[in-house]
């Protein structure tokens, strides 16, 4: 029987933002912070999955993000799994007697991928103690996800008493074994204060390690520290450059940003209309903000 890989990864996103209008551009507020439904966030749990001869379309087409892989960089492959319409839950589900054997039998990411089962409840009844279980177990094998998602239990209060200082610490045992989402959420607890002294340079520097190995949301985040010369000096170029891989992403916050730069032609050649095109697909993406600029700039 061929061995059948799972990765599941939970991506929380804190995205900072925040504009106003100033005489005929639009302008930003001085580092204002926007976090979409509050601060913190619930993690926004996202799978996506990548096939053996190459990126699963159903993930590819996902709003949320690329197609994420195992640490070592191996894609995933979900050729046994029956796939059709099936949602990736219940192909989870359909395979769950294996994911049990495998993480029973020690291995460290079906551990994880037990563990998300749990805490989904794809397979299995949702139990969020067993998830933190089998989260652990996993990561007492140096799993880099189920550090972050461990951090996330405790940051959140999730089959545990809330604790911000374990939170972090969780996060940077994550971010020793490189892995993107834990080095993102280190870098929002540097620069939220989450369980350790406020600091902005340590934020980015953990957003730009990220970033570096393709973690879109922490792309998106440079883009905004470039933007506003929060942790690093301002450079628009830099900006312009990592909000722009970000926007190519989904990634609604990038393509707000860029709309108004486009917009107001700052720091690029002014196109109005790719900006109008930028604020509607960040209005589609859930970006309010985006729209109410629609309608102030475009639906008179």
């Amino acid at each position: 029987m061929k061995r059948v890989l799972f990765l599941f990864a939970v991506s929380l996103m804190f995205v900072a933002c925040g504009q106003k209008e100033k005489k005929e551009q639009v302008q930003p507020t001085d580092k204002e912070v926007f976090v979409p439904q509050g601060v913190p966030v619930a993690p926004m749990q996202q799978v996506q999955i990548q096939n053996k001869d190459g990126v699963d379309q159903t993930a590819a087409n996902n709003p949320n993000g690329p197609v994420l892989k195992l640490e070592e960089g191996k894609p995933l492959d979900f050729s046994q799994l029956q796939g059709g319409n099936m949602s990736v839950g219940n192909q989870v589900a359909a395979q769950i007697d294996s994911i049990r054997y495998k993480a029973e039998h020690g291995d460290a990411k079906f551990q994880y991928a037990f563990g998300v089962c749990y805490e989904k409840g794809w397979g299995v009844e949702q139990d969020m103690k067993e998830a933190l279980l089998w989260y652990k177990k996993a990561a007492a094998q140096n799993n880099g996800p189920a550090y972050n998602s461990v951090g996330n239990f405790y940051r959140l209060g999730i089959g545990v008493k809330a604790d911000p200082k374990q939170a972090f610490e969780w996060y940077q045992k994550g971010a020793a074994t490189r892995d993107d989402q834990a080095m993102l959420n280190l870098g929002n607890c540097y620069f939220y204060g989450i369980g350790v002294e406020k600091d902005e340079k340590n934020a980015v520097k953990w957003w730009k390690d990220a970033a570096n190995v393709g973690n879109v949301y922490a792309i998106s985040q440079m883009g905004d520290c470039y933007y506003y010369g929060i942790g690093t000096e301002k450079d628009m170029a830099k900006a312009v450059d990592y909000l722009t891989q970000a926007a190519d992403h989904n990634i609604a916050n990038a393509q707000y940003r860029l709309g108004v730069l486009y917009y107001n032609g700052d720091g690029v050649a002014q196109d109005q209309s790719y900006a109008k095109l930028l604020m509607r697909k960040a209005s589609d993406g859930g970006m309010k903000e985006a729209q109410e600029f629609l309608d102030k700039n475009f639906e008179k």
